[in-house]
């Protein structure tokens, strides 16, 4: 009886799988649902009705042809592991790669041109390394530098020279690490270096290290391999 049963429901699911109109309700639920996140107010039920069709989808697709054990079964496609991890984790338009044949095309004509261009990739990342390793000896800790007010014109702008000495070393320590005394030019810190032939600080400044972030919100950075990597990358592809 239990066979039976088992048998009844995977006749369904292989009637429904096999059905003109399946595909066809598929790709209708994925259009609304795309339309849908273009929506400014979106019902929060959509989100688990949309999650509901897609994991029926999924249930139909594993009792008609089988989980993994089978040939043919559903996770044997390669195709259907995106089905797979879309229902997990709910990048929905992704599913129309799995649906329309001639995303499908696109999709392998893009992995066998990466595979194709594998030799040159492993070339221009060994050029980028080399560029990388130039720019750490080049730049490192040298965006972090700014220029400072000197110490002798902090004490003729404040009002703490009666403060003893090694006090007023500390206050200016501090005061220092505030941005708001670093020199600016059109809004921006200028970037200083004390070697010849690099800018220079102003006069009443001094060029200082290990001052705030990096420029760029901390993004363009020379201090180790992983953040100058990308940052030569962007050289590179002139994308600064």
């Amino acid at each position: 009886m239990q066979h039976q049963l088992v048998l009844y429901f995977r006749r369904l699911a292989i009637r429904i799988l096999t059905h003109s109109l399946f595909s066809t309700l598929v790709m209708l639920t994925i259009l609304t649902n795309c339309v849908f996140m273009t929506l400014k107010n979106v019902p929060e039920m959509n989100e688990y009705v949309f999650t509901v069709v897609y994991t029926l989808e999924a249930l139909i697709k594993c009792i008609a042809r089988g989980f993994i054990l089978q040939k043919y079964t559903f996770l044997r496609d390669p195709w259907n592991w995106l089905d797979f991890i879309v229902l997990f984790s709910l990048h929905i338009a992704l599913k129309t790669v799995a649906v329309v044949p001639g995303l499908k095309t696109i999709v392998n004509a893009l992995i066998q041109s990466f595979i194709s261009l594998r030799d040159v990739s492993v070339l221009s990342s060994f050029i980028l390394s080399i560029f990388t390793l130039i720019g750490l000896q080049l730049y490192m800790g040298v965006l972090r530098q700014k220029c400072v007010p000197t110490y002798e014109s902090f004490l003729n702008n404040s009002n703490i020279s009666s403060i003893e000495s090694n006090m007023t070393y500390a206050i200016y320590l501090k005061e220092i690490d505030n941005e708001i005394n670093w020199y600016k030019e059109n809004d921006i810190f200028l970037l200083c270096e004390n070697a010849s032939g690099s800018t220079k600080c102003p006069s009443d400044y001094i060029c200082w290290k290990d001052r705030g972030m990096n420029p760029d919100f901390g993004y363009t950075s020379f201090d180790n391999y992983g953040w100058a990597m990308p940052a030569c990358f962007r050289l590179m592809t002139q994308d600064y």
